[in-house]
């Protein structure tokens, strides 16, 4: 294993079942393991890279150490929740990892959380899947993300108020967190009394969007809405601007990764258009201008999504595991219920009833590009919120 300075990091990417090992014992003086199950290939590779960059930063701040031992970062290539269970699996049982983060895929987040439960092993939970903080939630998982019903209810209702939208057009990616996103989209728009015309699902990955497109087009709706991530969202609109889209319908996107994502499409084909964030470099607290300022001395650019919200979450545990003055996953679990504390987005909160931070949502409208002041400056904040459903209507029965 290649060490990095306080902390390890290797990336393995077809590991096989290892069988089941008897729990390892950490030692006083042996390092504290985090293990980061991402994905550093196929469509969401970029977002492996940028969570593990934020972690980093995390362990930087903390001084490299928790408790007097070294904190060591294991990442671990996880294109799908299989292997991703396997690389949890070989984390825990063979080299005693007792804190484990995923990232971005709902699907993959569900399928380790589970076995996280079983093993007794302290979680952060990527993705924005209702389900994770919600009937699938358990003592041992945490969820920094906004989940889709909170995410959908800021930034649906602004769409329709900024391009005054009746009626919509949704592509959506055929996997549990689209689902997510598509079933509270059409709850919005119920309750706000317009109109969803149609849907065309995708599989992750897919690289032609013609034919979804060309439905789009046919329906003439006021807003063809996105619910996709990452690559998808790229592709997906890089092509729908080729196609003329925005001639017919106005562009918006529910879930966007933020600055990696525009970057790779342009500022040019980006003008007007609305996206839900969850994080942007530019906020204006305390802890997010320390953040900013750590991430760009270390690695020369601004923080995107993808690294806010792994650091945010690395940074609360590793301060409750000092707070709770043990690394055993149950007093840790203790220390972060009901955690309050001043963030990235503000003053933020960990609650306990399901295990989800309370924070707050952004709404991003696109610049022109003559109206930029530095190549990272793609949007206007046009709106934030804090949305989440009362504990009693999550459907967590926390076990």
């Amino acid at each position: 294993m290649k060490t990095i300075g306080a902390y390890g990091t290797g990336i393995l990417a077809g590991s096989k079942s290892i069988g089941l090992l008897a729990p390892r014992s950490a030692k006083a003086d042996e390092p504290l393991r985090i293990l980061q199950c991402s994905e550093f290939s196929g469509p969401y590779a970029t977002t492996g890279m940028y969570s593990s960059r934020g972690v980093k930063v995390a362990i930087d701040r903390v001084g490299g150490k928790v408790l007097g031992r070294p904190i060591e970062l294991i990442d671990r290539d996880a294109p799908n929740p299989g292997e991703a269970v396997r690389k949890a699996q070989e984390g825990v049982e063979k080299l005693g990892v007792k804190f484990i983060m995923t990232s971005p895929s709902s699907a993959t987040a569900l399928a380790v959380m589970e076995y996280a439960a079983k093993q007794g092993v302290f979680m952060i939970a990527g993705g924005g899947s209702d389900q994770i903080t919600g009937s699938a939630c358990n003592k041992y998982t945490f969820r920094r993300t906004t989940p889709a019903w909170g995410a959908v209810r800021e930034v649906v209702p602004r769409i329709i108020k900024e391009y005054k939208a009746n009626t919509f057009y949704t592509i959506t990616a055929k996997y549990v967190f689209g689902e997510d996103l598509l079933q509270n989209t059409k709850a919005v728009l119920e309750e706000q009394g317009k109109k969803l015309l149609d849907n065309s699902y995708h599989p992750i990955g897919e690289s032609d969007f013609s034919s979804h497109l060309t439905k789009a087009m046919a329906a003439k709706a006021d807003c063809v809405l996105f619910l996709n991530f990452s690559s998808d969202t790229v592709n997906s609109i890089k092509q729908a601007v080729n196609f003329g889209l925005g001639k017919v319908s106005r562009i918006a996107c529910a879930w966007g990764e933020g600055i990696t994502v525009f970057r790779a499409i342009g500022a040019k084909a980006l003008e007007g258009t609305i996206w839900g964030l969850q994080y942007w470099h530019t906020l204006d607290t305390p802890k997010n201008i320390e953040f900013v300022k750590a991430f760009k001395d270390k690695y020369g650019e601004v923080p995107p999504y993808s690294s806010e919200e792994s650091y945010a979450p690395a940074l609360n545990f590793l301060e409750c595991i000092e707070k709770a003055k043990s690394a055993d996953p149950l007093k840790v679990v203790a220390a972060m219920e009901n955690y309050e504390y001043d963030g990235v987005t503000g003053r933020e909160k960990w609650r306990a009833c399901d295990h989800q931070c309370i924070k707050k949502v952004f709404t991003v409208r696109c610049k022109e590009p003559q109206a930029m002041k530095s190549p990272d400056d793609f949007v206007d904040i046009v709106g934030s919120s804090v949305n989440y459903l009362p504990c009693e209507k999550t459907g967590c029965k926390m076990s």
